[in-house]
């Protein structure tokens, strides 16, 4: 009893540090819901499947709600949540058409 294994600390470390990718991240980016995904990250993250949600999660861009894709809004911007985003996916789909038309616009310059 009492040798330790410097490779098996290493490798420890190592496999916590994986562990714990999506926290790290989620600080780093000081996302809004840090602490909730760190909390799904250590208590979920055992299953994989936790880990995956919480990864996700924590690399999603902050500007966009999580159901974005799923409600077709094409511009994504502004802060909001899922209830704004049902509400707004038809004005967020003109806002986003109109933003075309102006980038077109700019292109074909003056005259």
């Amino acid at each position: 009893m009492g040798d330790i294994n410097p490779g098996g600390v290493v490798l420890l470390i190592l496999m916590l540090t994986f562990y714990l990718i999506p926290s790290i991240v989620a600080y780093r980016r000081e996302h809004h819901y840090r602490h909730v995904i760190a909390a799904l990250n250590v208590i979920g993250g055992v299953t994989g499947v936790g880990w995956a949600v919480a990864f996700v999660w924590a690399v999603w861009p902050s500007d966009k709600s999580l159901v974005d894709p799923v409600l077709g809004n094409v511009t994504g911007k502004g802060y909001r949540n899922a209830g704004d985003t049902m509400g707004a996916t038809a004005f967020g789909q003109s806002r986003g058409y109109q933003e075309e038309q102006t980038a077109y616009e700019r292109l074909q310059g003056p005259g």
